[in-house]
């Protein structure tokens, strides 16, 4: 009974972990977009954090690291929340245009990865997928006004 109870302590520790680890870094990226002052610019990077992470989400899905590639999706859709507000301060159409063409790129390769997971493992990039067909709207409707 110890061996499992040790067992079941570290896969908790571990889990905990991996969570603390994930906020941290949610952080870390807010905390770098949030540092640069120019909205225009500030939306770039939070488009580049966002590729960044959906990169590295792919890799972990990859290594079948499903927990970690998760907690990668959601860092991108933190820096995509940041940049549509960064856009709705900057209220110019060029820089909405932008952002529309790299949110519609990655729409495309999270439909890609949607295809390369199983069905168990699609849980979080699914839903995923829908908050990037939000976001996508958000900016088109951005553009639109402007």
């Amino acid at each position: 009974m110890s061996i499992r109870t040790n067992i079941r302590t570290t896969a908790q520790l571990a889990c905990a972990l991996v969570f603390l680890g994930t906020i941290l870094r949610a952080q870390s990226l807010i905390s770098d977009i949030k540092a640069e002052r120019d909205p225009a610019k500030r939306s770039e990077k939070a488009l580049s954090i966002a590729d960044e992470c959906f990169s590295s989400a792919h890799q972990f899905y990859d290594k079948g690291q499903i927990n970690k590639g998760d907690a990668e999706l959601e860092n991108m859709m933190t820096a995509l929340k940041e940049c549509v507000v960064s856009l709705d301060t900057v209220h110019k159409a060029k820089y909405y245009k932008k952002a529309e063409m790299n949110v519609a790129d990655l729409q495309r390769r999270l439909s890609g990865l949607l295809d390369d997971l199983s069905l168990q493992e699609r849980g979080w990039a699914e839903y995923t997928s829908r908050k990037l067909d939000e976001v996508h709207d958000k900016i088109l409707d951005g553009v639109m006004r402007k």
